[in-house]
């Protein structure tokens, strides 16, 4: 079974992360041993069925963990599990890697939003480490069930690149996928929930604009105006007030001055089309 280590550096971890958690395993080391039932909730964060209560027993645990590091430790050491699941369906390490790259991309985002390396996610990866949310290419797919119907959840990474040639390669490569390893869900259909698929960014985009013809693709069900992901997934903040948000892109600049004339821009539910 592969050690945090080296999950770590597979999934591009470096420099003053590694080392922060370096220091934190052996500040924990003790403590975390003397639990005989951690290797259990570990195994259980890679079952689809267990995971959530099992993040929850495992904070329960840790108890004081600020920065998170102690859970990014945890969660690294169940990937170990994980890639054994993997090898055993036969899908491939670079695909492992790829998606459990989530882990350093969280880290990162923590850096850029608060200064230091902090791992906040524990509440999301779950869904990777119990083999329920896979990327492929530049997109990530969670297989869901709604209303007992089984969809294709689509979710766009941070450091995606949204072009529609590589959309397209990454929703041909997840059609192959989905019928070679979980042919149960090659016919759901693939939905898509984020501030993208926004309508207000029509009058804040040029109509060529990436986001639009991603945008594009999906036939839109729903859309929450009362939500703030853009504060996060836009600006890497949360909380602020929107006179303090930073105007370092053009969409940064055009879509502040939206918000504080009163415009929203929320999120949106939609449909791939066919």
């Amino acid at each position: 079974m592969k050690t945090w280590r080296e999950i770590a550096e597979l999934t591009g971890f470096s420099g003053e992360a590694l080392q922060e958690l370096e220091e934190t395993e052996k500040q924990a080391r003790g403590n975390l041993s003397k639990d005989g039932n951690l290797q259990q909730i570990l195994k259980n964060l890679t079952d689809p069925f267990c995971w959530e209560d099992a993040r929850k027993g495992l904070k329960n645990l840790l108890q004081t963990d600020k920065k998170g590091m102690n859970m990014l430790l945890c969660m690294l050491t169940a990937c170990g599990y994980t890639y054994e699941k993997y090898e055993n369906l036969g899908i491939s390490e670079e695909i492992f890697a790829e998606t459990m790259k989530c882990f350093w991309r969280f880290v990162q985002e923590h850096q850029v939003s608060y200064g230091c390396y902090g791992f906040d996610r524990d509440f999301w990866t779950g869904r990777q480490l119990s083999l329920q949310l896979f990327r492929l290419g530049e997109l990530e797919y969670e297989m869901c069930t709604q209303k007992e119907k089984k969809t294709i959840a689509v979710h766009i990474p941070s450091d995606a690149d949204i072009s529609s040639e590589k959309v397209q390669e990454s929703l041909h490569q997840t059609r192959e996928f989905f019928e070679r390893y979980y042919p149960n869900y090659r016919q759901a259909p693939y939905t898509c929930e984020s501030w993208l698929l926004s309508p207000a960014l029509k009058d804040l985009l040029p109509p060529n604009s990436r986001i639009l013809n991603f945008q594009a693709l999906f036939e839109v069900d729903k859309v929450h105006w009362e939500s703030d992901a853009v504060l996060e997934w836009v600006f890497q903040k949360r909380g602020n007030s929107l006179e303090e948000l930073p105007e370092d892109t053009s969409l940064q600049r055009k879509m502040k001055a939206y918000l504080l004339d009163g415009g929203k821009v929320g999120e949106a539910f939609g449909y791939l089309k066919a």
